[in-house]
């Protein structure tokens, strides 16, 4: 007979067994949990525990400076460096007399220019609100001396407020603001997702401070402190003046009565840029937060921002984390960033800059850049753009005003796929001409919405910090027909002296290649083809040499494959497969027209020809500093050899008769032979190419002396409106820098 203890499982020793299973599981989930947190997790809470226990300051490191060379007089010139610039604050529960205080400050520290910038920012959104052309004209500028009021005005508030009116937290989960709110918590409130709190209108601190601690990661005591608002710190001033700074800081050390207690300076870095402009594309710019963006400040933002040190102090356990004076104190200090030189040559670049955006307002083209190169060492002497930004206030490139546009512009304004209320306007649709205007709903007074129009200052915003020698691949057109020739002589297929009955027109596929030329139709030899750029011509050579010859050699001069250059962005341009290739694509690639390069990449190709046959990888660093003294220099690297020093020859002398007799005869310098071949290229809309000023990419290459080549020098034009031929814009802009280069560096004429 079985017992009913048993039969209802009351039985004592399967309680017991039960209850110690029960123990271990849960003595081996605590112990679990203690390795994890004590073992695997060790360093983590020791830190954080250092956090609580100890008081820690970052020691800032300062950033490495960069640094360009000026050949012609031996010097170093810094373009990106270092300024330590005073920031003034003030304690407003530690100033007696807030009038005192605004009445010497507030002369010192008044800027008329930001504060006019500000005033017309005021009246730009005024306008916009405004619902009549009598609301308009009510609103105006404040003067000179309403802007001083309103500055002191700011400041005697500033430094009057001990109590903050308002208090947001970090972000918190929905969940935990929604149930934030049903408690009701006066002086609390949760708007857009962001808890709020308003100081002067919480009538129990404590009690608000342990209803907050259950929703937050902070005590309850931290909460008191916070919630209290004591305004304890108000920035006046960033940025001053070190003669200000001087003054101000006079003013509180001589201050018997204490009336500028509560005052205080402190230092802060900032990136300066000396040069302003100069160089900006290929330097970059650094964000307040300190992070390098675009240019060699994104590539080495690493090696030159350096490491922040630490100064850590020990706290007691109060709430008010007082310093222990007794105790180890630990210092790690800062290490600098490293230091960078740039092959750029400072006068050459500065020269080349001006003569550049001189030239792109005179064709009137969209922008323009040029890039000289050493072709036997592959150092970047110049890198120009135009426009181009300054890297001191690198937000003013994306400054934008309000334009008008009719009712009928509105309507054809073409969205841009991908960006929600940023549309192309079209000045000139068969020329390709346009610019992007972003549209923006305001709202009046009573509460009308309607939409206004806005467009870059400077017409291209974000891309006034683009590369685009480096980093904006378009196809060369004619300049690559001297890559063609080279290739094909290289092979033997053909000669300088070749010759062929050109018929002046070349069926291939469905097309017809032209050539613009008359002097391209009939007997003419590979001399003849680049002095007068017969696209039949280098199409024949193409034919003869085959897909398969043809691509390797394009490879071969570096072609499809980024050049190695010390940039993040670099473009290794397009170059299809010759699997790929139909019969009439052999062809226009000939003449430089579906693949894409940069004009980098076609400086170092070009360069092969000025050095005898070697592609030598292109370099802007010149060298590394580091701050314990070792320096790294840039090897020179060549990569491979492409043609013969025979070819390069025979090449060179060609494109010296195309400048002396040919097409490119604008890019003569006085004096002195050079080598160079001109390029037009079309560009494109909806697969259709457009015709006509403002539609083409024009580009000139060549280098010089022909007899001892010193520099390589490319020159590009993008959508130039006075003309569609390089040889009537770019051309003259190469034979000005050109004969500078040649004065520059001291080259005697050879020419008579």
């Amino acid at each position: 007979m079985v017992s009913r203890r048993k039969q209802y499982g009351t039985d004592p020793s399967t309680k017991i067994t039960a209850l110690r299973v029960l123990v271990v599981i849960i003595v081996g989930v605590i112990a679990m949990r203690l390795f994890f947190l004590q073992v695997m997790r060790n360093s983590f809470y020791q830190e954080v525990a250092a956090k609580e226990h100890y008081g820690y300051t970052e020691l800032p490191a300062r950033r490495g400076e960069i640094f360009i060379q000026d050949y012609a007089s031996g010097e170093t010139v810094r373009v990106a460096t270092n300024v330590t610039l005073d920031t003034l604050y003030a304690d407003p529960t530690l100033i007696k007399d807030p009038k005192i205080v605004a009445d010497r400050i507030a002369p010192l520290i008044f800027n008329l220019e930001t504060e006019r910038v500000k005033d017309e920012q005021r009246v730009q959104q005024e306008i916009k609100r405004a619902q009549t052309p009598e609301d308009r004209e009510k609103i105006k500028e404040l003067t000179d001396e309403e802007l001083y009021t309103q500055f002191y005005q700011t400041i005697f508030d500033s430094i009057s407020q001990t109590v903050r009116p308002q208090i947001f937290f970090d972000p918190l989960p929905e969940e935990t603001l929604n149930e934030i709110n049903k408690q009701g918590l006066v002086g609390v409130e949760v708007i857009d997702g962001q808890l709020f709190a308003y100081p002067p209108k919480i009538s129990n601190i404590e009690y608000t401070a342990s209803v907050l601690s259950n929703y937050m990661d902070i005590t309850p005591n931290r909460l008191e402190q916070i919630l209290a608002g004591k305004n304890r710190y108000v920035i006046l001033a960033k940025k001053i003046d070190p003669e200000v700074s001087a003054e101000i800081r006079q003013l509180i050390e001589e201050d018997e009565n204490k009336n500028f207690f509560g005052l205080g300076l402190q230092e802060e870095y900032y990136r300066f840029y000396p040069e302003a402009e100069l160089a900006a594309n290929a330097l970059g710019f650094v964000t307040p937060s300190g992070l390098g963006q675009y240019g060699i400040e994104s590539k080495y933002n690493t090696q030159l921002q350096g490491k922040k040190g630490v100064f850590q102090t020990q706290r007691d356990g109060s709430i008010y984390g007082r310093q222990i004076t007794v105790g180890d104190s630990v210092i790690e200090p800062a290490q600098d960033g490293d230091d960078i030189v740039l092959t750029i040559d400072r006068s050459m670049q500065m020269t080349i800059e001006s003569m550049l955006a001189r030239a792109v307002e005179a064709y009137r083209a969209d922008s323009g850049q040029v890039v000289v190169m050493d072709p036997n060492t592959g150092r970047i002497m110049a890198m120009a753009h135009y426009p181009s930004f300054d890297p001191n206030n690198f937000s003013a490139a994306l400054d934008t005003e309000e334009i008008a546009l009719t009712p009928e512009e509105v309507e054809s304004l073409v969205p841009i796929e991908g960006e929600e209320d940023s549309f192309w306007f079209y000045r000139n649709v068969v020329a390709h001409d346009r610019y992007k205007v972003m549209r923006e709903q305001v709202e009046d007074e009573n509460g009308n919405v309607f939409y206004i129009y806005k467009r870059f200052k400077n017409w291209i915003g974000l891309e006034a910090y683009q590369n685009k020698i480096v980093a904006s691949p378009y196809e060369p057109g004619s300049i690559f027909k001297t890559i063609t020739m080279a290739s094909a002589i290289d092979d033997k297929d053909v000669t300088p002296q070749t010759a062929f009955s050109d018929p002046g027109v070349l069926h291939v596929d469905e097309y017809e290649i032209t050539n613009v030329s008359d002097k391209c139709t009939g007997y003419v030899t590979m001399v003849n083809v680049l002095e007068n750029s017969c696209n039949t011509g280098v199409g024949w050579v193409a034919q003869k040499m085959g897909r398969n010859l043809f691509h390797s050699y394009i490879l071969k001069f570096g072609f499809g494959e980024r050049t190695g250059i010390e940039f993040d962005n670099e473009h290794p341009g397009k170059v299809a497969h010759f699997n790929q290739w139909a019969d009439s694509e052999l062809v226009t690639h000939a003449f430089g027209q579906g693949l894409t390069t940069t004009p980098l990449q076609m400086a170092a190709a070009y360069s092969v020809i000025a050095n005898g046959g070697q592609l030598m990888q292109p370099h802007i660093v010149d060298k590394i500093i580091e701050k314990n003294g070792r320096v790294t220099e840039t090897q020179v690297t060549p990569i491979h050899k492409v043609i013969t020093e025979e070819t390069a020859t025979q090449v060179t002398a060609m494109l010296t008769s195309a400048v002396e007799n040919g097409v490119a005869n604008n890019a003569q310098v006085d004096n002195h032979y050079i080598a160079a071949k001109t390029g037009t290229s079309q560009t494109y809309k909806n697969g259709k190419p457009l015709l006509g000023a403002g539609t083409t990419i024009a580009s000139v290459a060549g280098f010089g002396p022909v007899d001892n080549p010193k520099f390589v020098l490319i020159v590009k034009f993008d959508r130039p409106r006075s003309s569609e031929w390089a040889g009537e814009t770019t051309a003259f802009l190469f034979s000005d820098i050109a004969a500078y280069l040649y004065d520059y560096l001291g080259i005697p004429p050879d020419k008579a």
